[in-house]
Protein backbone atom coordinates (compact mmCIF):
# COMPACT_ATOMS: atom_id res chain seq x y z
CA UNK A 1 0.00 0.00 0.00
CA UNK A 2 2.98 2.31 0.58
CA UNK A 3 3.76 1.83 -3.20
CA UNK A 4 0.18 3.80 -4.16
CA UNK A 5 1.75 6.56 -2.69
CA UNK A 6 4.59 7.14 -4.82
CA UNK A 7 2.27 5.39 -7.72
CA UNK A 8 0.40 8.24 -8.10
CA UNK A 9 3.00 10.55 -9.82
CA UNK A 10 5.65 7.49 -11.40
CA UNK A 11 3.54 6.33 -13.52
CA UNK A 12 3.36 5.76 -17.08
CA UNK A 13 4.74 8.84 -18.88
CA UNK A 14 2.89 11.42 -21.62
CA UNK A 15 4.04 14.20 -23.71
CA UNK A 16 1.76 17.37 -22.61
CA UNK A 17 1.17 20.39 -24.40
CA UNK A 18 2.96 21.81 -27.94
CA UNK A 19 6.43 21.18 -26.51
CA UNK A 20 5.71 17.64 -25.47
CA UNK A 21 6.96 17.86 -21.88
CA UNK A 22 7.43 14.42 -20.55
CA UNK A 23 5.17 14.57 -17.53
CA UNK A 24 5.68 11.66 -15.85
CA UNK A 25 7.75 8.78 -15.34
CA UNK A 26 6.90 4.94 -15.47
CA UNK A 27 8.58 3.59 -12.54
CA UNK A 28 5.46 2.38 -10.40
CA UNK A 29 4.59 0.03 -13.86
CA UNK A 30 8.20 -1.22 -14.19
CA UNK A 31 8.68 -1.72 -10.58
CA UNK A 32 5.05 -3.41 -9.98
CA UNK A 33 6.84 -6.02 -12.49
CA UNK A 34 10.10 -6.84 -10.67
CA UNK A 35 11.70 -9.02 -8.10
CA UNK A 36 11.09 -6.59 -5.20
CA UNK A 37 7.32 -5.48 -5.97
CA UNK A 38 7.00 -9.17 -5.47
CA UNK A 39 8.73 -9.86 -2.54
CA UNK A 40 6.66 -6.77 -1.25
CA UNK A 41 9.77 -3.96 -0.97
CA UNK A 42 7.98 -1.20 -1.24
CA UNK A 43 9.56 2.03 -2.70
CA UNK A 44 10.17 3.76 0.69
CA UNK A 45 12.23 1.19 1.94
CA UNK A 46 14.54 1.81 -0.66
CA UNK A 47 14.62 5.33 -1.65
CA UNK A 48 13.81 6.60 1.93
CA UNK A 49 15.76 5.08 4.30
CA UNK A 50 14.41 4.37 7.71
CA UNK A 51 16.65 6.57 10.15
CA UNK A 52 16.68 7.23 14.20
CA UNK A 53 15.99 10.55 15.53
CA UNK A 54 15.99 10.30 19.16
CA UNK A 55 13.41 7.29 20.38
CA UNK A 56 11.59 7.11 16.93
CA UNK A 57 12.45 5.72 13.68
CA UNK A 58 11.39 7.79 11.21
CA UNK A 59 11.55 7.31 7.22
CA UNK A 60 14.44 9.54 5.60
CA UNK A 61 12.60 11.78 3.33
CA UNK A 62 15.51 12.58 1.64
CA UNK A 63 14.47 10.80 -1.24
CA UNK A 64 17.77 9.31 -3.12
CA UNK A 65 19.16 6.53 -5.31
CA UNK A 66 19.97 3.16 -2.91
CA UNK A 67 22.81 3.20 -4.57
CA UNK A 68 24.31 5.84 -2.89
CA UNK A 69 24.01 4.02 0.43
CA UNK A 70 24.21 0.21 -0.34
CA UNK A 71 25.16 -0.42 3.01
CA UNK A 72 21.92 1.40 4.19
CA UNK A 73 19.93 0.92 1.45
CA UNK A 74 20.22 -2.46 0.19
CA UNK A 75 22.46 -4.65 2.87
CA UNK A 76 19.62 -4.55 4.95
CA UNK A 77 17.93 -6.72 2.89
CA UNK A 78 20.76 -8.20 0.81
CA UNK A 79 23.95 -10.16 2.62
CA UNK A 80 26.13 -9.30 -0.24
CA UNK A 81 29.00 -6.99 0.06
CA UNK A 82 28.53 -3.34 -1.10
CA UNK A 83 31.14 -4.06 -4.29
CA UNK A 84 28.97 -7.06 -5.57
CA UNK A 85 25.43 -5.15 -5.09
CA UNK A 86 26.61 -2.45 -6.66
CA UNK A 87 27.95 -4.62 -9.79
CA UNK A 88 24.81 -6.43 -9.77
CA UNK A 89 22.94 -3.25 -10.07
CA UNK A 90 25.27 -1.74 -12.60
CA UNK A 91 25.16 -4.50 -14.87
CA UNK A 92 21.85 -4.80 -15.06
CA UNK A 93 21.75 -1.29 -16.10
CA UNK A 94 24.45 -1.77 -18.48
CA UNK A 95 22.89 -4.18 -20.22
CA UNK A 96 19.33 -2.14 -20.56
CA UNK A 97 21.67 0.97 -22.19
CA UNK A 98 22.77 -1.63 -24.42
CA UNK A 99 19.11 -2.76 -25.28
CA UNK A 100 18.09 0.96 -25.28
CA UNK A 101 20.43 2.00 -27.97
CA UNK A 102 19.94 -1.08 -29.96
CA UNK A 103 15.98 -0.22 -30.05
CA UNK A 104 17.27 3.41 -30.52
CA UNK A 105 19.07 2.73 -33.69
CA UNK A 106 16.12 0.10 -35.20
CA UNK A 107 13.94 3.37 -34.57
CA UNK A 108 16.17 5.34 -36.43
CA UNK A 109 16.60 3.18 -39.26
CA UNK A 110 13.12 2.76 -39.83
CA UNK A 111 12.28 6.77 -39.45
CA UNK A 112 14.98 7.19 -42.28
CA UNK A 113 13.84 4.55 -44.52
CA UNK A 114 10.21 6.19 -44.25
CA UNK A 115 12.05 9.81 -44.65
CA UNK A 116 13.53 8.04 -47.85
CA UNK A 117 9.97 6.25 -49.13
CA UNK A 118 8.32 9.64 -48.74
CA UNK A 119 10.64 11.51 -50.58
CA UNK A 120 10.94 8.60 -53.33
CA UNK A 121 6.92 9.30 -53.71
CA UNK A 122 5.54 6.57 -51.78
CA UNK A 123 1.65 7.27 -50.96
CA UNK A 124 0.48 7.70 -47.47
CA UNK A 125 -1.58 4.22 -48.23
CA UNK A 126 1.92 2.52 -48.73
CA UNK A 127 3.44 4.51 -45.35
CA UNK A 128 0.68 3.92 -43.03
CA UNK A 129 1.43 0.40 -41.79
CA UNK A 130 5.31 1.49 -41.44
CA UNK A 131 4.36 4.75 -39.45
CA UNK A 132 1.97 2.23 -37.45
CA UNK A 133 4.79 0.33 -36.26
CA UNK A 134 6.82 3.03 -35.72
CA UNK A 135 4.47 4.39 -33.58
CA UNK A 136 4.37 1.10 -31.50
CA UNK A 137 8.09 1.14 -30.99
CA UNK A 138 8.78 4.42 -30.58
CA UNK A 139 6.15 4.38 -27.63
CA UNK A 140 8.29 0.98 -25.94
CA UNK A 141 11.55 2.75 -26.48
CA UNK A 142 10.36 6.17 -24.73
CA UNK A 143 8.43 3.47 -21.44
CA UNK A 144 12.02 2.04 -21.49
CA UNK A 145 13.91 4.83 -21.70
CA UNK A 146 11.86 7.37 -19.33
CA UNK A 147 11.99 4.81 -16.66
CA UNK A 148 14.57 6.09 -14.00
CA UNK A 149 16.08 2.78 -12.75
CA UNK A 150 17.08 1.60 -16.67
CA UNK A 151 15.80 -1.85 -15.78
CA UNK A 152 17.13 -2.14 -12.80
CA UNK A 153 13.64 -1.90 -11.12
CA UNK A 154 12.02 -5.29 -13.37
CA UNK A 155 15.39 -6.45 -15.66
CA UNK A 156 12.57 -8.58 -17.80
CA UNK A 157 10.31 -6.74 -17.92
CA UNK A 158 12.98 -3.29 -19.18
CA UNK A 159 14.50 -6.18 -22.37
CA UNK A 160 11.10 -7.29 -22.98
CA UNK A 161 9.82 -3.61 -24.46
CA UNK A 162 13.39 -2.76 -25.98
CA UNK A 163 13.41 -6.23 -27.76
CA UNK A 164 9.42 -5.67 -28.69
CA UNK A 165 10.33 -2.03 -29.83
CA UNK A 166 13.56 -3.70 -32.01
CA UNK A 167 10.78 -6.01 -33.49
CA UNK A 168 7.93 -3.43 -34.12
CA UNK A 169 11.25 -0.96 -35.69
CA UNK A 170 12.39 -4.48 -38.04
CA UNK A 171 8.62 -5.29 -39.59
CA UNK A 172 8.78 -1.48 -40.18
CA UNK A 173 11.12 -1.31 -42.35
CA UNK A 174 10.19 -5.40 -43.48
CA UNK A 175 6.46 -3.85 -44.53
CA UNK A 176 8.42 -0.61 -46.63
CA UNK A 177 10.30 -3.25 -48.66
CA UNK A 178 7.70 -5.72 -49.19
CA UNK A 179 5.39 -2.53 -50.47
CA UNK A 180 8.43 -1.36 -52.25
CA UNK A 181 8.49 -4.55 -54.02
CA UNK A 182 4.84 -3.84 -55.41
Amino acid sequence: MRSLLCGQCHVEHYFKGQEERLTQHPEFEMWNQGVHAQAGVACADCYMLYMRVGGLKISDHHVQSPLLNINHGCQTCHKASEEELKSRAEGIQEKTFELRNRAMDALIALIDDVKVARESGASDGTLKEPRERQHKAQFLLDFTEAEDSMGFHAPQEAARAAATSIDWSRKGQVSLLRAQRQ
